[in-house]
């Protein structure tokens, strides 16, 4: 009876470990994998382009999951009105990828102002997982600021003596630190307003770098900037009010081409007018034009512009 009892222990011992083997091998069951990562042009979404753009860029990083490999790459492209095409495949047997494609415009595509470009990119790894994300460029040559209002150096009302093309056409106020400051701002600064009683000056936009004299006009304030950009002017007087309000992407590629800014420019432009327009090129080489709306009867005062430049 003894060996009979010894019997069933060992056998109950060997099923229970037998029924803990079992539950050890359901717990090590493999995990299914995730689809690539992948991100296009650091993740903007929405963008623009000149209507003389040569090529748009489409940056893809693109990463598989654990012990998986990217095999395949796929851009496709399509433009407002036209058929979609494929610009783009490539196969691949790597864990990453980074990869840019260079979408030649100038010469190859038609494409109009107000287009929109999408772009869509496809990536696929070893396990038939795939992702997918689109891009889109609109085709706007040129950006029109809203009413730029600056103070003359004496204007309590208005503070705002600087403004540059970036960030909506952002002005600036005299001063250190600060989001609206110059000096922490200087390398966004495209252009300087002062007005001065003087005959020969009065309403005058200045180039950053233009060398005030010791005590004259900003001289303290832009002494102290970091960066200095150059922005040089030419008169326009050939557009009026009329012709610049209808300035669109295309027209307005046009005339400004027909600038000529190797001669005949100036860093300070005085005694602007109503409804005057002028010409500019900045230091990254983007170029427009400024219509004076209301100048300023004095010091105290403020101007009014509207700009237009590339984008």
């Amino acid at each position: 009876m003894k060996k009979s009892f010894k019997s069933l222990f060992v056998m109950a011992a060997i099923a229970s470990s037998a029924l803990f083997s079992s539950c050890g091998d359901k717990a090590t069951t493999t995990v299914e994998s995730v689809a690539p990562t992948l991100t296009v042009n650091d993740g903007v979404k929405k963008s623009s382009a000149s209507l003389n753009v040569d090529s748009i860029a489409i940056k893809v990083i693109a990463s598989a999951d654990v012990n998986r490999k990217i095999t395949k790459l796929t851009i496709t492209r399509a433009i407002t009105g036209q058929s979609t095409n494929t610009i783009k495949t490539a196969t691949y047997s790597a864990k990453d990828v980074i990869y840019t494609h260079q979408d030649i415009i100038k010469g190859d595509l038609v494409v109009n102002e107000g287009d929109e470009i999408t772009y869509s990119v496809t990536v696929e790894d070893d396990n038939g997982k795939s992702t997918n994300t689109t891009c889109v460029v609109t085709i706007a040559s040129m950006v029109t600021s809203g009413q730029i209002l600056l103070g003359g150096p004496s204007s309590t009302v208005n503070e705002y003596h600087f403004f540059g093309v970036a960030d909506g056409f952002r002005r600036y106020r005299a001063g250190t630190t600060g989001a609206d400051l110059a000096k922490d701002n200087s390398a966004k600064i495209d252009f300087i307003y002062y007005y001065n009683s003087a005959g020969s000056v009065q309403n005058a936009v200045y180039s950053p770098d233009y060398n005030f004299g010791a005590g004259i006009g900003w001289n303290a304030e832009t002494t102290t900037w970091p960066t200095k950009n150059t922005t040089i002017f030419k008169l326009a007087p050939d557009i009026t009010s009329s012709a610049f309000d209808a300035l669109t992407g295309s027209t307005f590629l046009t005339e400004i081409s027909i600038v000529d800014f190797t001669s005949g420019t100036t860093n300070k432009l005085a005694n602007l007018t109503v409804n005057q327009v002028f010409a500019f090129k900045k230091a990254d080489g983007k170029r427009g034009f400024i219509l004076v709306g209301n100048p300023s009867a004095s010091a105290s005062g403020q101007i009014l512009l509207v700009a237009k430049t590339e984008l």
